[in-house]
């Protein structure tokens, strides 16, 4: 299965022209704020893998004490939002990466990774686990509801390129986080008026370091 890569990622921000208008969106977005915010609790420094535009980044940025930010996205388009968007209050390092090849993550409180996971396989999933050096990980990603991942791997016209993704099983995703991580907190993240119409549910899964 092929990676969403830089070039796809860069496609889809340009062709989604309503971006950040899609329905429910902001609706999405408070709840993300609000569940990530309970665990952010003495944190000092975060890392935002698939961090878009930076909207989580800067809602915490001015509303939690954490002094130290991280955004990494495959999209040169949206880091460069969140650079312009970011002023000079706290300390930001907003960067193009590609979250498998990158060995040298930051030592953050937490890594955040809301809805990133789903566009790499699980060997490459288990090689940025590896190299992740954060205390907690917060993951949000779609999950199927059948037995078995869903894999799609197929030509968009709409992106004109390769267009591939897992909806995995929420139990596959706990056996794969769990041997770098302690699961201590699976739920689902939307209610169903803003959850997607098209069988998978988005989950949140809140890890934490064997040991910490």
């Amino acid at each position: 299965m092929s990676n969403f890569n830089k070039n796809v990622a860069e496609k889809f921000w340009k062709n989604r022209s309503i971006y950040p208008n899609y329905p429910n969106l902001i609706k999405r977005r408070l709840v993300d704020l609000n569940f990530m915010v309970p665990f952010l609790d003495g944190a000092s420094s975060i890392l935002d893998l698939g961090c878009g535009d930076g909207y989580l980044l800067r809602a915490l940025r001015d509303f939690t004490d954490i002094e130290t930010f991280y955004g990494y996205d495959m999209s040169n388009i949206m880091i460069e939002s969140l650079k312009k968007s970011w002023g000079n209050l706290k300390y930001l390092n907003a960067e193009v990466c590609d979250f498998v090849k990158k060995d040298n993550y930051p030592k953050t409180d937490i890594t955040m990774a809301l809805g990133s996971f789903m566009y790499i396989d699980d060997n490459d999933l288990r090689a940025v686990l590896s190299n992740m050096v954060s205390d907690i990980l917060i993951l949000r990603s779609s999950c199927t509801l059948e037995k078995e991942d869903e894999i799609i791997d197929k030509f968009s016209e709409d992106l004109s390129d390769n267009y591939s993704a897992i909806y995995r099983t929420v139990g596959n995703y706990i056996a794969i986080l769990s041997d770098y991580f302690a699961v201590d907190n699976i739920c689902r993240s939307y209610p169903d008026e803003i959850e997607s119409k098209y069988g998978s549910k988005q989950f949140f899964f809140v890890c934490e370091r064997e040991g910490k």
